[in-house]
């Protein structure tokens, strides 16, 4: 089969051998967190997700962190390690990745002071950590881990080594990155250790050290064993370097005790450049780290890269100049668990991309099982992965027009037109896209285009007609079913939970008020339009009302942002947009103003207020307000001509005006529903 293969991916195709394993190709996915598990084991959610991206075509997968001691779990559905409870999970992974030539390490970790000491409400205990430094994000107040603790540890990660041996899976990555307990330990920032396990970089090694020497008299010489690293911690001297990493894997290579390192970069402090959002890091920007690793390293020893990589391509130069022995694609098997083989057939067209939206980050940090916006798939592959589209048989074929080429509709009317339906796409406006179009045309989010992309080829794929600039006909829809997804408006009203006495936010004199939406198309052609001094008022958190800030200061507009919530921005710091945009638009001089909200706009001044009292005040000389507070449904045509169409439903923001991820996954769940 090989030589069938393309050969502008030979060093990809390349078969490589870690410790005694051999993997078959050079792509893998790192070990990243799904929050699938089911009382301190995996769950069949875990084994259909993992299955599915073997079954793609990827080479090698790390299983998502599994805490190696009762003190490491850091999440609501954390797996354990130790316990044999596990052990029978992980043989069913085994068998069903190993079906598809795919092999499968397992991370062992424990989350040190990054974890939540009551997150399990029967066993609250205090966080475990190299030295009493609490967490940048949680803030917890960690113990500083004694001699004893120390063996303890060493003794549960040597047991949970045996657990995957034992259960027939392929190897283990211990852990010891991103401000993790055994990251702390590495790290000048959080271990202040005066004792034999703190102080010199020699010191700060031993404890990984003491474990992986237990952990190879548990499981032999022939198990392969890594670790995962972070090569700097982007903290300054603060922190961890690339000068202090290099020191510390030549400690680690001439132990003996290691088959790989998984390079990554960043921590607690700076999860925005470990797992960077749309627009910000270069594509591959760890690559230049992996290379010093490799320089390092026993011949024997293989570097493994992570850092944004996207597709094949780039994978293959990393490969073909030596900077690194395997590279990972994680978010974007996220997105398309088929994206080994597709890019290996020459169906590159047909890889849905990811663009770092982050939504799988944001519902981790939130503690809720993980999923890719653009991949409803992801976590249901027993009902939405390969093979689960049907086609249907002719007689059951249906005749369908979609209203609306926004995220719903194309989502939709590619997945109606799989299953074998016919299938028109009508669209007023000249592009499809919907509201993405507006999104696309903000700062550092130019990759939305590509969000379109991925909805658009599937529809052509599918063979759905596509009519654009289409005038509405009634008369054009006397099909099987129509579904409307005709979107969302933003209001200008100004209505506001916040004040639930009035109808929307009073307005005297000829005040230029506008919704965020109008706005931006405004400025996308004439940055000047709105004037030179303007009001936001944003209700969302979302990164739309920061962008359009970001482009008007870049102008020289004077920029007030008001919110009623206790900060600007607030999703954003879930998405970890926050810390790239927010400097930029402090630099520019955007002036942030929370806890404040409107009492009345008159003429050219803006009356706010604070929400906790007081007295209010003036934002004179105001040439525009601009506002981002609520949406709502585009429903004026399902309203006139639902009482026509018995077999006429709606899809997405129509319905109500929600995120992204759910109007995508109501759609794929309509459509399978036909």
């Amino acid at each position: 089969m090989r030589e069938h293969l393309p050969t502008s991916y030979k060093h990809i195709l390349e078969p490589l051998t870690i410790g005694e394993v051999e993997i078959k190709h050079r792509i893998m996915v790192t070990g990243h967190t799904q929050l699938y598990g089911n009382n301190g084991t995996l769950s069949q959610r875990h084994i259909d997700y993992y299955r599915e991206r073997a079954k793609g075509g990827v080479a090698l997968m790390v299983l998502e962190q599994q805490a190696a001691h009762p003190s490491g779990k850091n999440y609501s559905s954390g797996c354990e390690a130790w316990n044999k409870k596990s052990v029978p999970w992980y043989e069913r992974l085994a068998e069903v990745v190993h079906e598809h030539g795919c092999k499968q390490f397992v991370q062992l970790f424990c989350c040190g002071a990054q974890g939540n000491g009551t997150q399990y409400f029967d066993d609250w205990r205090p966080l475990w950590a190299a030295s009493r430094i609490p967490s940048a994000i949680s803030g917890e107040m960690p113990v500083a881990m004694e001699k004893k603790d120390i063996n303890d540890l060493v003794d549960h990660f040597a047991r949970s080594a045996l657990n995957v041996r034992e259960s027939g899976l392929d190897g283990i990555e211990i852990h010891a990155a991103h401000s993790q307990l055994l990251g702390e330990f590495l790290s000048p920032a959080f271990n202040k250790r005066k004792d034999e396990y703190g102080g010199s970089i020699e010191n700060r090694c031993r404890i990984i050290l003491e474990i992986s020497s237990a952990i190879r008299k548990a499981v032999g010489r022939d198990f392969p064993l890594g670790l995962r690293l972070s090569f700097d911690e982007y903290l300054g001297d603060a922190g961890i370097t690339g000068d202090q990493s290099e020191k510390q894997i030549r400690i680690f290579s001439e132990s003996k005790l290691f088959d790989f390192y998984d390079i990554s970069g960043g921590g607690y402090h700076n999860l925005h450049i470990a797992v960077a959002p749309m627009g910000t890091v270069t594509e591959g920007f760890l690559a230049s780290s992996a290379a010093r690793v490799k320089k390092i390293v026993r011949e024997n020893e293989k570097v493994f890269v992570v850092g944004k990589f996207l597709d094949l391509g780039h994978a293959e130069k990393v490969l073909a100049d030596g900077h690194a022995d395997v590279v990972a694609m994680t978010r974007a098997h996220m997105a398309d668990p088929f994206l080994v083989s597709k890019s290996l057939n020459g169906k590159q067209s047909e890889i849905t991309k990811c663009i770092g939206a982050n939504v799988c980050v944001k519902r981790l940090i939130e503690d809720r099982e993980v999923t890719c916006f653009q991949n409803p798939a992801m976590g249901r592959e027993e009902k939405f992965g390969s093979g689960t589209i049907s086609k249907v048989e002719a007689k059951n074929r249906k005749t369908i027009s979609v209203i609306g080429g926004g995220p719903a509709g194309l989502r939709f009317s590619g997945t109606a037109a799989e299953a074998g339906h016919k299938v028109r796409l009508f669209e007023t406006e000249e592009k499809l896209g919907g509201h993405l179009n507006v999104l696309k045309l903000l700062p550092t989010r130019t990759a939305w285009q590509i969000g379109i992309d991925n909805l658009v080829s599937r529809i052509e794929k599918n063979k759905v007609e596509i009519f654009t600039e289409w005038v509405p006909d009634i008369n054009l829809l006397s099909d099987d079913l129509i579904v409307i997804a005709t979107g969302s408006y933003w209001s200008t009203r100004g209505y506001s939970p916040y004040r639930p006495e009035r109808d929307g936010i009073p307005k005297q004199g000829n005040t230029n008020v506008l919704d965020i939406s109008s706005a931006i198309l405004t400025v996308d052609q004439n940055p000047e339009a709105l004037g030179k001094k303007i009001v936001i008022v944003d209700e969302t958190g979302d990164y739309l009302p920061l962008g359009l800030a970001e482009i008007l200061s870049k102008h020289g507009v004077n920029v007030n942002l008001i919110s009623p919530k206790p900060f600007i921005g607030a999703e954003t710091q879930r998405t970890l947009d926050m810390p790239h945009v927010m400097p930029r638009l402090k630099k520019a001089g955007v002036n942030f103003i929370a806890l404040n909200f409107i009492e009345k706009i008159e003429n050219d001044i803006v009356h706010i207020y604070d929400i906790w009292g007081g007295d209010s005040r003036q934002i004179g000389n105001v040439d525009s307000v601009v506002l981002a507070i609520s949406r709502f449904p585009n429903e004026k045509f399902y309203i006139e001509h639902s009482p026509e169409f018995s077999s006429m439903k709606r899809i997405g923001d129509v319905v109500a005006p929600r995120k992204l991820e759910a109007i995508i996954f109501e759609a794929e769940k309509t459509a399978r529903e036909i």
